[in-house]
This record gives structure tokens, sequence and C-alpha cells, in this order.
């Protein structure tokens, strides 16, 4: 009897503990919009932020607190206040806790400079204020916002929030097309993104073979030869996830590629098919 009243007790205790966990588990988001590119460093403006709004109804929707969404948009999104943002979560997230990272803007292929990538280049996210084309000794890429660095950097937040804790990013953005416009039945489609790299003269590696593995949830607009396409004067990335907002911490993010897939099938007239970039766990997991 004794015997049969302690199991109860640790039971209950064990329950108690892994309750408290999951409820102790806080919600934090870094959400980067820009639409208005400075013209005399290159870019075309698009229309990123005006992601911002449906970015925060997902969140909203999805039990995230205004107080832990960190914002930047068009002039805010330097170089400098991403890689702050990326800090500040560093520093306050904990075991168990849940992140989302939404970028909207230009993106653009990078010389890569140790040797990870077997195509020769790596991906960047293009901040507010990052220019087009290299020039030495002016501009030689040190605001590019390299996937390397964002690696290193969710690593770190892998670290913090443990195997228990989520990580999603979401890039409505490409490394494809002319970051122009062009017109289909009369309708404009803004591409976010160009197919000029950005080179940097003499110093591309051999690729060595090796390539990272991904710990987190990572979704992108489209794949790495195709265009990404403005709907309507918002990313469809964006669009199409916020018309599964309602469904993203239920269904596991490989259902979620695929209704991403069916709805930007259906409002854009070109190929352009998401991506989900994940572990075998991840594939299963839910995004929130």
């Amino acid at each position: 009897m004794f015997m049969e009243r302690k199991l109860r007790y640790i039971l209950l205790i064990s329950c108690f503990i892994i309750c408290s966990n999951l409820c102790q588990a806080t919600k934090y988001a870094l959400v980067v919009g820009i639409g208005e590119y400075p013209i005399e460093n290159g870019w075309t403006s698009i229309n990123g932020d005006n992601d911002i709004a449906l970015v925060r109804d997902i969140l909203f929707a999805n039990g995230f607190s205004d107080n832990n969404i960190y914002e930047l948009r068009n002039a805010e999104a330097t170089a400098s206040a991403i890689r702050q943002g990326f800090d500040n979560l560093i520093t306050l997230v904990q075991k168990g806790d849940i992140i989302y990272i939404h970028f909207s803007g230009h993106g653009q292929q990078v010389t890569d400079l140790n040797g990870d990538e077997e195509d020769g280049f790596d991906e960047a996210w293009i901040p507010i204020d990052a220019q087009f084309s290299y020039a030495k000794g002016k501009y030689e890429g040190e605001n590019h916002i390299i996937d390397d660095q964002l690696n290193q950097w969710l690593s770190q937040l892998r670290t913090k929030v443990g195997t228990t804790g989520k990580i999603t990013i979401v890039a409505d953005a490409c490394h494809s097309g002319g970051g122009s416009r062009g017109d289909e039945d009369e309708t404009e489609y803004v591409v976010r993104g160009t197919s000029d790299a950005f080179v940097i003269p003499s110093s591309t590696k051999p690729f060595s073979g090796e390539v990272g593995t991904i710990d987190w949830i990572f979704i992108s607009a489209c794949k790495s030869y195709q265009c990404n396409y403005e709907y309507k004067g918002i990313g469809s990335l964006t669009y199409a996830l916020r018309q599964q907002k309602d469904k993203l911490s239920s269904i596991p993010a490989q259902q979620v590629q695929r209704a991403l897939c069916s709805i930007i099938a259906d409002i854009i007239p070109f190929t352009q098919t998401p991506v989900l970039e994940t572990s075998v766990k991840g594939i299963q997991q839910s995004i929130f």
C-alpha cells in the first residue's frame, strides 16, 4: 500500500513538472519587412513592409504576445538592427521556448568565402543598408546577412531552447529574377530578389564537401532557381501562410508546406514552389 501511494506521488510530481515546463514556454518573434529600399543602393522598391500586418495576424492567432514581437520595418531594418534582434533573442529565450523569425525583402547570392556551398555562392538577406554591387574599399558586403551567419545564430538559439523548443524561419524573398516588375495579363507582379550575384573578386574557395545540418524549420518562398512573386502588394508566401494561420499550431510542417504550394499555385500564374527545409523530426512538428 505504501509503495502504491509512493508511486502515485512520484507520477503526480512528474506530471506537475512536465506541465510546468510546458506552461512556462514563451513565444518570441523577430519580424523584418522592407519595401522602401534606397534607389542609390541599387535595389528596386518592393512591398515587404506590407507583410508585417499579416505576420502579426498570424502570430496573434497562435498565442504570441505583442510584447514579445520584435519588429523592424524599412529604415529600421539595418544590418546592425537585425543582428541586434538575433542577439536579443539569444539572450532572452529559455528551454522549451518557441521562436518565429520572418524576413520579407530582397535576397541575393554572394560569393562563398568558406567553401561550404557546392555552387560557390551563399544566400543572403538584404537589409535596408546593403548595396547591390561590390565596390572595393567602399562596400564589400558587410551589411549582407549571409546564411552562414544565420546558421550560427540559429544554432545558438537551438542550444538555448533545447530539444523541446521550436524554431521556425520564413523567408519571403528569393535569389533569382530581376527584382523588377513585369506585366502578365495587364497585372503587375513584383519580384523579390535578383539573379545578379554579389561577386567578391578572387575570394571563392573550393567546395569542402561539408554540408551543415538543419535543426529548425525553414520555409522559403520558392526553389533556388525560381522567382518569388508578390500578390496584390504583399508577399505570396506570407499571404499563403496567413491563410493557414489557424492550423499552424496543430498540423505538421510538411502538411503546411503542401498547403502553401496549393495556395500559391492558385494565385500566381508562374511556377513558384515553397520549400521546406528541416530535420526528419521537424517534418512532423507543428510550426508553433
